[in-house]
């Protein structure tokens, strides 16, 4: 089929052939221009300048083999390093390790079948001396045919008021808690980590400074902030490690090995956390069948949890020999 055309129709066409002329001859006169430029710009090189042509694959590229390139020895925050790699102590990112301890306390028994596994956490922890652990033996377990040898009513009443302040309504072995106030059931060895690392880097609420003396070890504490009163200040008797032979009860036949063993739990001050407070603590009494030679001690400074001398976060902790 053939379309015929007027004369409006016959303008139109040759106005669009004129502008498809004049677009070819701009991007010919482009070409031309753009080669000029590249010979004036190859002309202003120095002879044997490497020419440098984009690769096919515009993916990562391994480094050549005569680039400055090497691997790191150690992980950091943007390498590629293994993640199981050996980590910076944290002294290398400038942060000050603290000079006292975090308190781990353990609510064990001998009795009890669940509890070894702990007590062995426990023990891995007693090399480490931004650590203390605590092993408290409590009495409940006692009627199940072995009664403990170091559970003491005193224990088994601590972990109690733990529990009441915590709105726990029931006891359980074994428990671990952090500095007062961190507790988890049956945790691992990284989820416990986890809780000591994190009391560990919290902020100092006391300043602690200490001389020893002829008297004994003089003491004094410093409000770093505001305690809002009611802080206990305890002395600690543990045992450093014991072997017991369980003869009856849920773990009959073992003999398993405990470490830092309380014996006795007294109080010696009472503190309203305003004022600095400044004592001279030394051990009392000789040796004795109730307080072995190889005891150690510690001063626990211990904030109340709700009054009635319900323990709560212990805010500094103090070995004294």
């Amino acid at each position: 089929m053939v379309l015929e055309t007027g004369p409006v129709e016959r303008h139109i066409l040759n106005m669009r052939r004129i502008a498809i002329l004049g677009a070819a001859f701009v991007l010919m006169l482009w070409q031309l221009l753009g080669a000029a430029l590249a010979q004036d710009v190859a002309a202003g090189l120095p002879d044997g300048a490497p020419v440098i042509a984009a690769p096919d694959d515009m993916g990562r590229l391994q480094p050549g083999a005569g680039a400055d390139f090497a691997p790191p020895e150690t992980a950091t925050y943007n390498s590629f390093a293994p993640i199981d790699s050996v980590t910076p102590p944290m002294e290398e990112y400038g942060l000050d390790v603290p000079s006292l301890p975090v308190v781990v306390e353990l609510f064990t028994s001998q009795g009890c079948s669940s509890c070894p596994p702990a007590d062995v956490m426990l023990s891995n922890l007693s090399n480490d001396p931004n650590i203390l652990p605590l092993s408290f033996h409590v009495d409940y377990w006692d009627y199940l045919g072995w009664a403990d040898s170091f559970a003491r009513p005193e224990f088994t009443r601590r972990q109690e008021l733990y529990a009441r302040a915590a709105g726990e309504r029931s006891l359980y072995t074994p428990q671990l808690i952090v500095d007062g106030q961190e507790t988890a059931i049956a945790p691992g060895p990284t989820q416990l980590m986890g809780l000591i690392e994190s009391s560990r880097y919290s902020p100092t609420r006391v300043s602690v400074q200490r001389e020893s003396t002829a008297d004994g070890e003089v003491i004094e504490l410093l409000p770093l902030s505001e305690l809002g009163g009611g802080i206990n200040i305890l002395l600690v008797r543990y045992l450093p490690e014991r072997q017991v032979e369980v003869k009856a009860g849920e773990n009959r036949g073992k003999v398993v090995t405990y470490t830092n063993i309380v014996i006795d739990l007294d109080q010696l001050a009472e503190w309203d956390g305003k004022a600095p407070l400044r004592m001279t603590v030394r051990p009392d009494g000789s040796a004795d069948e109730s307080v072995p030679v190889d005891t150690k001690h510690a001063l626990l400074v211990q904030k109340e949890n709700g009054g009635a001398h319900n323990p709560g976060p212990i805010l500094a902790a103090i070995r004294l020999d």
